[in-house]
């Protein structure tokens, strides 16, 4: 959304005309905007969802939409109103916000997760932290580097985060495969699970179906696909596939096979574990230096898996 959307955003808290937001635009903020300009970001408000249009007799209505993250983005903007005014609501800043939203972040992996360069995500670092919506901390595994997080401190942004994660993420789904199910969701990722074929760049297949092409004879019922704008590698799969089936012990047994085979990478290993599912990660890491069984994850179940796979 740029500076116009916003305002408009803004104006139509209440239900108002076309040409009353012509006025006020005027009147308020001192802008004179062609009709055809202020149509324009009518439409793009509508088709993104933040706004709705109600025909009443001749006129036509335009309100915020009645969704919780209209109402946030509402009270984000009345209460810090000139964030409308510094780019931080269009797509590339508001993909790093919500990159942060769950984890804090070293540069190279916010880049990474939102396909830029390594310049162009330090500039729009510095812009949002500039306006204290995130803030910085020392890298304790780098010196000289720095990890980024949301500033958690302005909770009208967390709100507004939260609801438009899965806001944003439906409304991708909409255009793609109405029927797929959210299985799990991280900032500007998601993972669908969904009976169809989905050949589209950004739906990487993953799970079960993906492990298979590493030689493991899974049984796939359905397709699972992560929502995303990176190569994915092993380790990337082996969480994806616990993730899409978090009731099922077999998938952490997969898991901690694959680490005990996979001599290097295992920081690698770490850093997917702490994005995907910590609880899982840890349960892997105990198991083999501590020795330390639980129901979900046996030394059978291992030796299991070991005579299946290296006879």
């Amino acid at each position: 959304m740029n500076e116009l959307d916003l305002i408009i955003f803004n104006i139509a808290h209440e239900p108002i005309t076309t040409l009353e937001i012509h006025c006020n635009l005027q009147r308020r903020y001192d802008k004179i905007i062609p009709k055809k300009t202020i149509y324009t970001s009518i439409y793009r408000l509508e088709k993104q969802g933040f706004i709705t249009k109600q025909e009443t007799g001749k006129k036509i209505l335009i309100q915020q939409a009645s969704l919780p993250v209209a109402s946030y983005l509402h009270n984000l903007i009345v209460n810090y109103p000139h964030l409308i005014y510094k780019e931080v609501f269009k797509e590339t800043p508001l993909c790093i916000l919500l990159t942060l939203l769950h984890n804090k972040c070293n540069i190279k992996w916010i880049s990474e997760i939102n396909n830029m360069s390594i310049r162009n995500t330090r500039r729009h670092l510095t812009k949002l932290h500039k306006f204290a919506l995130i803030t910085k901390h020392n890298d304790e595994s780098v010196s000289n580097a720095y990890t980024w997080e949301i500033n958690k401190i302005n909770s009208e942004l967390v709100k507004f985060l939260e609801a438009y994660e899965e806001f944003r993420a439906f409304k991708i789904l909409e255009s793609i495969n109405k029927n797929a199910g959210l299985i799990w969701l991280h900032g500007i990722e998601f993972l669908i699970k969904t009976k169809k074929t989905i050949k589209h760049a950004n739906f990487k297949e993953t799970a079960a179906a993906a492990l298979e092409k590493y030689g493991f004879k899974l049984l796939p019922g359905e397709n699972f696909y992560l929502y995303a704008h990176r190569k994915l590698n092993l380790w990337d799969h082996a969480f994806l596939t616990v993730v899409s089936r978090k009731q099922d012990p077999t998938q952490i047994r997969y898991l901690a096979y694959l680490y005990k085979k996979q001599k290097t990478a295992r920081s690698e290993f770490v850093h997917k574990g702490n994005y995907y599912d910590a609880q899982a990660m840890q349960l892997v890491l105990d198991f083999f230096k501590h020795k330390k069984e639980t129901p979900k994850l046996k030394m059978v179940d291992i030796k299991d898996l070991e005579r299946l796979y290296e006879r």
